[in-house]
């Protein structure tokens, strides 16, 4: 669930002071032209990756990580295919933040989709 911006919605948020919740709509907007550059054929995970710090840079973040992965074991992957998780955190303004997106990625198609583990369905 996101804020207008984009922001994910997070009780975080309200440490963030009007110049910081500015900058830090930089963390959606990197993981959106993630996505992009996968559309566009992309599939190093690693320069994709790459992609998602640099836009969080220079948005000002502090960036403490930012990964692509298998979208059901969440370990490292090779190629970008089937479920993956793009994921981020940094601070800014002091606050550190946290974000994702997860896809389906099927050759030249790419969609965004939820993950879901079979340990949640106790929360349903």
């Amino acid at each position: 669930i996101r804020e207008a911006d984009g922001l994910a919605m997070s009780s975080r948020n309200v440490y963030l002071d009007a110049s910081s919740r500015a900058s830090a709509a930089a963390m959606y907007r990197s993981l959106r032209a993630a996505k992009e550059r996968i559309e566009a054929g992309e599939r190093d995970p690693a320069a994709v990756a790459a992609g998602v710090a640099r836009t969080m840079r220079e948005g000002g973040f502090d960036v403490e990580y930012a990964s692509v992965v298998d979208g059901g074991a969440l370990e490292a992957i090779e190629r970008i295919e089937g479920i993956v998780l793009i994921a981020c955190a940094g601070r800014i303004g002091g606050t550190r933040l946290i974000d994702n997106i997860a896809l389906r990625v099927a050759g030249a198609e790419v969609e965004e989709t939820l993950l879901m583990f079979p340990e949640w369905s106790r929360y349903a």
